[in-house]
Parts: C-alpha cells; structure tokens; sequence
C-alpha cells in the first residue's frame, strides 16, 4: 500500500498532490518485480479535461499499470464495496476509491454523485468494464455499464487501454500472490488510443458505446 495513499485517506483534498507519489510507488514495485511498461505511444491528453479510463482486467498489477500509464492525470478508481472489509487495507481503500455495491440502486447513484464530485475537482475516472478477472481461458469478460454511463452522463471522454501482457507476467489466480509462482518478468505492453467523444451522446447509445471500446480491446488482443 502507498504511503502516499495513506496520508490521502486522512485528508481527500490532498489526493491529487499526492497522486504523483502513487505514481512513483507503482513503478516501484513493477521494476523490483521485473517488468517494464512499453507503451505504443504515449498519451497526449489534455491535463485540464477530465476523462473515464478503461481497461481490461487481467490482473493484480493493472491498477499499477494504469496509474504508471497516465502518470500526468490523477484518477480516482471505482471498485467493489466488498473490498472494504478487508482490514486496515479497506479503510484506505474507502477514503481513496469510489465504492459500488452493484446489487443496490442507491449505491449507483451515490456512486454518480461521486463521480460527478471527483470531475469538478479535475480529477480523472477510472474503471476496468468487466467488473471482475475472467477465467483465464476467457479473453475479454462481459462489459458492465458502468464506464459508460458515466462517461455519458457527465459528457466527458473515454480513453481506451488495453494490456496485452498483464495475464501472461502476473496472472490472477485464487489466494493473489501465488499468481507470482505463474508468472515471468518481462515486457508489459500497452495499446492507447485517442479519447472517444461522448459529447451529444445520451443513454439510449451507451450500448453502442460499449460496442466501440470492447470491439478496440479484442482488436489489441489480436497482438498479444
């Protein structure tokens, strides 16, 4: 756990100064567990326009990976409510990341006003659309909503990422860490792509949206 994220859960508003430390701790830990990012061009975004971030969730490192990506937009990730419980980890978990508890409607909207909370600071989103890691076998779960709900409602834009070898040098598997036992140092690759404009859009095209980014990700996949 980042020391920075810690100081962060005693004070929110600090997040954002606080963000570049994250940054920094995540890259930490992927060089001392031997991976390097290699991106196929960096992002050009920009730093005044808030934007939802989305990936393909293959891993325990993709939050890190994500955070070393767009090192120069601070982003505020929206996780399971679950995850909370967790000791001493889900306090601070709580304080840094907008929780959802998919099985009650009022948290989706507690969770829109967030959101909508963390925009008008400046901050980014950042969401992985399957929910969860799929099987292994699976190459790209079904796509929840959420990402583009927001993206639509708030009219900012979507910037796809998608990792091509997060599952390959880190899989997930059952009790976390002896994924480690899996997996190999290495190369991390990432594919960017431009923002996608939700500008216009309303909830009747989210499904199209949808469309657009999962048919982007299972086109990068074709490369891993």
């Amino acid at each position: 756990m980042c020391p920075a994220f810690i100081i962060v859960a005693i004070n929110k508003n600090w997040y954002k100064p606080f963000y570049f430390f994250g940054v920094v701790w995540s890259k930490l830990i992927l060089f001392f567990m031997g991976f390097y990012i290699k991106i196929d061009k960096p992002l050009d975004l920009d730093i005044t326009q808030p934007y939802v971030f989305v990936g393909n969730h293959v891993s325990m490192i993709d939050v890190m990976v994500m955070v070393s990506v767009a090192k120069r937009h601070a982003m505020v990730f929206v996780g399971k409510k679950e995850l909370e419980k967790i000791p001493i980890f889900g306090y601070i978990y709580r304080k840094t990341m907008i929780l959802v508890d998919r099985s009650s409607p009022e948290s989706r909207r507690a969770v829109f006003n967030s959101t909508k909370e963390k925009i008008s600071k400046g901050r980014n989103v950042c969401l992985f659309p399957e929910g969860t890691v799929p099987p292994t076998e699976m190459e790209l779960g079904k796509f929840k909503q959420g990402a583009f709900s927001i993206a639509i409602e708030h009219q900012i834009p979507i910037v796809v990422c998608t990792f091509l070898d997060n599952k390959k040098r880190f899989p997930w598997s059952f009790g976390g860490l002896l994924a480690a036992s899996k997996g190999i140092p290495g190369e991390l690759r990432v594919m960017t792509h431009e923002p996608i404009s939700t500008t216009g859009l309303t909830i009747n095209d989210m499904k199209n949206l949808s469309d657009k980014v999962r048919k982007i990700m299972l086109e990068d996949l074709k490369k891993v």
